[in-house]
């Protein structure tokens, strides 16, 4: 009998059938340590699964790496639901994994304590860091779910609480893989924009791995780098992430941390009304004090009355006033008696005195004549007497 030749394709496709249809390896569960874990744009996650001494290739495809409510770390210890197959064009024998959990909390807490000891080191959280909050802040930045309720617990808040103050969301993922490298995005951001007076960070409550975004290094990193003071807000009041150390005040609840972010209307209403009483008090006493001022000035006036100066002024005043109607009256008439004996020359010297004596004034063509050589018959004359004024016209001249 010959031998069947097969392509090394053929093999690759047998093998894997083979391995898919068996029904011992179709649904496995794996303990092991996560090694080269690298995720890409695609979504699908690629990486090793290993123990002390073996390790196989695994991939996880976008849709079961949607679910993940953690976000996987190299040498982190996992449980994965496993099936058996074999990548065909290189022969590569793996599992593709449907699920991933972490092996147990310890292991979460352990690499959690890791990463703390280390920026802690390096003073992401000291003291010295910490900005203080704004006491009026006018613009929040909020780093959350746009589809939570954190959202629309911060709103109802400041709502009651400070309506002065404008809120702007930068939504994000806030759990699930590829959560912290959005949460981080959502952040710079923020403070790319600086407009904002304070930002909120935070997310409501959930298991550890739900939280675990907020442990992410780039989330605590980014944090930490920020200018805007952050408000950290994540789960509930016993719920504590490396977010909360790096942040600049750390709130028990989204709604405490609105709280903590903005003060309190009736409370700043009320102490504006304390304040105006007090400045009202004080008005008053500074008006008593002057009022106390106005009397001894009253009183000195009174004993240095100055009534008999103002009499005595007053007569002064009087007497000159005499003198100079006196002087003005004199001034007048003799100014009268100039301007009548001016009048009396003038009217000794007017041509109508002449004329009133039998006189009269020859005119021609409106020009007046002293003497009749410019005279001749027939040339029309004007005869200006005292009280008629004739047109004639030149007979002879003789």
């Amino acid at each position: 009998m010959e031998a069947q030749i097969l392509s090394i394709t053929q093999l690759n496709a047998y093998v894997r059938a083979i391995l898919e249809e068996a029904r011992g390896l179709y649904c496995l569960y794996l303990r092991g340590e996560i090694s080269g874990f690298k995720r890409y744009g695609s979504g699908h996650c690629y990486f090793s699964l290993k123990d002390s001494a073996a390790q196989v290739s695994a991939v996880m495809f976008a849709g079961a790496a949607a679910r993940l409510a953690f976000s996987p770390q190299e040498g982190l210890r996992v449980v994965a639901r496993a099936r058996v197959s074999l990548y065909e064009p290189r022969g590569q024998f793996q599992v593709i994994i449907d699920d991933l959990q972490p092996d147990g909390v310890g292991a979460l807490y352990q690499q959690l304590e890791k990463l703390k000891a280390l920026l802690k080191s390096e003073g992401l959280f000291d003291d010295e860091r910490k900005k203080t909050i704004p006491l009026y802040p006018q613009k929040i930045a909020v780093v959350t779910s746009a589809q939570g309720a954190v959202i629309k617990d911060i709103q109802q808040v400041l709502a009651r609480r400070w309506p002065l103050a404008e809120i702007f969301l930068y939504p994000t993922a806030v759990q699930g893989i590829g959560a912290g490298e959005q949460i981080a995005g959502a952040i710079y951001s923020a403070a790319a924009d600086d407009f904002a007076d304070v930002m909120i960070v935070g997310r409501g409550g959930g298991s550890v791995e739900d939280l675990w975004s907020f442990n992410d290094e780039c989330v605590v990193r980014a944090v930490a780098d920020c200018p805007i003071p952050i408000v950290s807000a994540v789960g509930h009041e016993t719920d504590f992430t490396l977010c909360d150390f790096a942040a600049d005040l750390r709130a028990p609840t989204p709604s405490a941390a609105a709280e903590l972010c903005v003060p309190d209307m009736g409370d700043e209403l009320m102490h504006l009304d304390g304040y105006k009483k007090q400045c009202l008090e004080m008005m008053n006493r500074c008006f008593a004090r002057e009022n106390e001022c106005v009397s001894l000035l009253k009183q000195e006036i009174l004993l240095h009355n100055p009534a008999n100066k103002i009499l005595q002024s007053q007569e002064k005043i009087r007497a000159i006033e005499q003198h100079i109607t006196h002087l003005a009256g004199q001034y007048f008439a003799m100014q009268g008696q100039k301007i009548a004996a001016l009048a009396a020359r003038i009217d000794a010297l007017s041509p109508l005195k002449t004329l009133a004596r039998g006189y009269a004034i020859v005119s021609k063509d409106d020009t007046y004549l002293a003497g009749g050589k410019e005279l001749c018959a027939g040339d029309e004359i004007t005869v200006r007497m005292y009280d008629v004024q004739l047109g004639c016209v030149v007979k002879t001249r003789v």
